[in-house]
């Protein structure tokens, strides 16, 4: 990215001049930051089958990037005004097929909980 951009770990700021969302970038150390303080966490089995992003986990652990920043791309509106149209498409295409896994997964877990006993969770036995 820091090639791509033409700037340098020091300069990388000189960036968001060509593409203002490059301002929200963040540092291998930050994603690895939101893994540690996960895996971390002592009630780690409630986050199971979630879904988070390195942003969502820095607000939660209150971590930061190397630099001190915490990148939060939930709290940036993106300017997609830079961006090819066939990338534009693609990001488009892949967004309504994880809908569609999405809708396919719920569809095919209500079935299988329709097949499952109902439990007394009062008395901790079957019906």
């Amino acid at each position: 990215m820091l090639e791509r951009f033409g700037v340098t770990e020091d300069t990388w700021r000189d960036g968001g001049k060509r593409d203002t969302n490059f301002l929200e970038s963040e540092s291998p150390l930050f994603v690895g930051r939101a893994v540690a303080a996960l895996a971390g966490d002592p009630a780690i089995l409630e986050c199971s089958g979630s879904l988070f992003s390195s942003w969502q986990l820095s607000r939660k652990y209150r971590f930061t990037d190397s630099d001190g920043r915490r990148p939060d791309w939930g709290a940036t509106r993106i300017d997609f005004s830079k961006h090819p149209q066939e990338l534009l498409q693609l990001l488009r295409t892949g967004s309504e097929r994880q809908l569609h896994w999405l809708r396919e997964l719920t569809r095919n877990t209500k079935y299988f909980l329709a097949q499952l006993p109902r439990t007394n969770k009062a008395a901790g036995q079957r019906r």
